[in-house]
């Protein structure tokens, strides 16, 4: 028994360090100055490095890096930013923690900032900007989606821009941000071209455009679905001769919009050579 207890001993010695660990905030350990805030910059895949170092010599504690984060720019013209992804990272004793978080721009107008871009840690958000980034939070591949959610709360952006490939994750989302802003649900969605470094973030640009036909058919029909601009030209196809059953029919047409004018578009469903529903939508 005693060479039993002799043999655990050292394994409980080590495990209770571990136990006695303790949780801060970001700000509570700036506050009480346990670390120091090294340097906060814009690094390569839309992201912030924050480089954080504990100052005590021979104390490791945990840092609760909370959703809702945020960051101003050192350089008034480029954007703020906000951390919506949540974490708890060790910070070793006199030890540099460096972590990179994805991070989102909150000033639509503003340049996007560029790699190197330094800024400064601000107070949490809070409100509206709270409650969505506490929702996105726990969303997988939104990074787009998430982007034009916080311009719908922080730059009065409509609906449009939640765009999302996966049509249960964009309607979860759009159902979300309407509720909690009053804004109407789009009617379509608009998968924007992403702004270049030190350019202005929110291009109005539209990559494709996504929309929907709902409808009825009181019996078998031979449909064709063609997208066409305000002069009346077709300028793509969606389908052809296609054979639908009787009864309610859903679908979505993609209009790729990048080298198209801007204007008005329609997309037209046809049965029988005659326009049987059609939805425009603005590019």
């Amino acid at each position: 028994m005693l060479l039993v207890a002799l043999l655990i001993l050292p394994f409980l010695l080590t495990a209770a360090p571990e136990g006695d660990i303790k949780t801060y905030t970001l700000q509570d350990a700036l506050k009480k100055k346990m670390v120091e805030l090294v340097r906060v910059k814009y690094a390569s895949g839309k992201s912030l490095q924050l480089e954080v170092k504990n100052i005590h010599k021979s104390k490791d504690f945990k840092i609760h890096f909370e959703t809702g984060l945020q960051f101003v720019s050192r350089d008034t013209g480029e954007q703020d930013q906000i951390i919506i992804e949540e974490r708890f990272l060790l910070v070793k004793a006199g030890k540099t923690l460096n972590a990179k978080f994805v991070s989102y721009c909150t000033e639509a107008t503003n340049r996007s900032p560029g790699e190197g871009s330094l800024f400064d840690l601000k107070e949490n958000a809070d409100g509206k900007l709270l409650e969505l980034a506490k929702f996105l939070a726990p969303i997988k591949d939104t990074e787009y989606t998430s982007q034009h959610a916080v311009w719908v709360v922080t730059n009065d952006h409509d609906l449009r821009g939640l765009f999302h490939e996966d049509l249960k994750t964009a309607i979860k989302i759009q159902k979300f941000v309407a509720d909690l802003t009053g804004k109407e649900l789009p009617k379509y969605t608009v998968r924007y071209k992403d702004g270049s470094e030190r350019q202005v973030a929110f291009t109005g640009e539209a990559v494709l455009i996504v929309g929907h036909h709902e409808y009825a058919l009181e019996q078998d029909a031979i449909v064709t679905c063609q997208i066409f601009n305000e002069a009346g030209e077709m300028v793509q196809e969606v389908f052809n001769s296609m054979q639908q059953k009787k009864g309610n029919v859903r679908f979505n047409f993609q209009l790729k919009a990048l080298d198209l004018p801007k204007g008005k578009y329609v997309s037209k469903v046809l049965i029988g050579g005659q326009v049987f529903k059609e939805e425009w939508v603005d590019c």
